[in-house]
């Protein structure tokens, strides 16, 4: 069992979604924001990276296959 962790990098208010946790093979949909907010700034999808300099993922809307 693998898990997708999500963090709120310098997020003011709220939690991210919880943690999910999926099998190799099987494909997950990432979650939405949940209640994060950051001051200033609007959730635009997840990223592997907190700097934003890795693989972009729409939230809600992928089904993806992670490569394990």
């Amino acid at each position: 069992t693998y898990t997708v962790t999500y963090l709120g990098n310098n997020n003011t208010a709220g939690n991210p979604p919880s943690i999910q946790s999926f099998t190799s093979g099987n494909s997950v949909v990432l979650s939405g924001p949940g209640t994060l907010e950051r001051d200033e700034y609007y959730f635009a999808g997840w990223n592997t990276q907190p700097s934003g300099g890795g693989t972009n993922y729409n939230a809600g809307t992928n089904s993806i296959q992670l490569q394990i």
